[in-house]
């Protein structure tokens, strides 16, 4: 009857008493391991199709968003983040409704250092209306390599309002969508983000 290591990894080896088979003492020896090792994979997708039931102490890398990334039972939690190469922004998709503020500034973009993400940019309606008091609106979408991992991130926003007041803006974006909420207290003529930014 195989055995298995010394370290309380469950590896298992066969005993002499057992029945030689090449094939058995290999794949035994293969399975015990692979759950052990750092697996490489293409994007979360193609993990969670090769590891539909992860356990806790697995660790794997995603090749497009550079994460090291360790299962603690409940979620993959990143260990280690490297710069998505290269260091460039990348703008965020808004839908129709919504414009950059105007020819001078930017549009709304992301931009990963590590595990900082950055978001810059000001944006407005199209129709040149006030954005509503909202709580809260879809304003736009980053990309999902500039997501939060895991969790939310959310935080205060620059915003401006013809009437009279100190207006109050708050977005959070969300980890598995990527939407960026905005809820605000005042209607405003645009939303500044300046170069707002979430640890992953």
């Amino acid at each position: 009857m195989p055995l298995t290591d010394a370290r309380g990894q469950n590896i298992p080896y066969s005993t002499m008493q057992d029945k030689p088979n090449a094939q058995t003492l290999g794949q035994g020896i293969v399975n015990g391991v692979v759950d052990k090792l750092v697996m490489p994979y293409n994007s979360a997708t193609v993990r969670g199709a090769s590891i539909p039931v992860p356990t806790a102490g697995m660790v794997t890398y995603l090749k497009d968003v550079k994460l090291l990334q360790v299962y603690d039972g409940a979620a993959w939690v990143t260990v280690l983040s490297s710069p998505v190469t290269p260091l460039t922004w990348v703008n965020v998709t808004m839908p129709s409704a919504y414009v950059a503020y105007s020819s001078n500034t930017v549009a709304p973009r992301v931009r990963r250092e590590g595990s900082i993400v950055y978001l810059e940019g000001r944006l407005k309606r199209s129709d040149d209306k006030n954005i509503p008091i909202a709580d809260p609106i879809t304003v736009g979408t980053v990309p999902t390599a500039y997501r939060p991992i895991g969790h939310y991130a959310e935080g205060i926003v620059s915003i401006t309002n013809a009437g009279t007041g100190a207006p109050t803006g708050r977005i959070e974006i969300k980890n598995d969508t990527g939407e960026i909420l905005l809820s605000t207290d005042k209607a405003t003529p645009w939303v500044g983000f300046s170069s707002w930014w979430f640890v992953n």
